[in-house]
């Protein structure tokens, strides 16, 4: 039965959502900035090669 004999997290969890620093909160927990910075090079990855495919459609070059 180990789901009984679990340590409950959410007081920890609780204190370290609820303290007042200035670090947002999607950033708190320990693995979330290696999230966030790959969603956000990704994602400036995306947008970099779609306005480089839009600046090239607009100029009529092909290929």
């Amino acid at each position: 039965m180990s789901l009984i004999n679990r340590p409950n997290p959410v007081p920890h969890l609780q204190r370290l959502y609820q303290t007042n620093t200035h670090v947002p909160i999607y950033l708190k927990k320990g693995g979330d900035k290696f999230v966030m910075t790959a969603f956000v090079g990704l994602m400036a990855v995306g947008l970099t090669g779609s306005l480089y495919g839009a600046t090239k459609m607009a100029r009529g070059v092909k290929n």
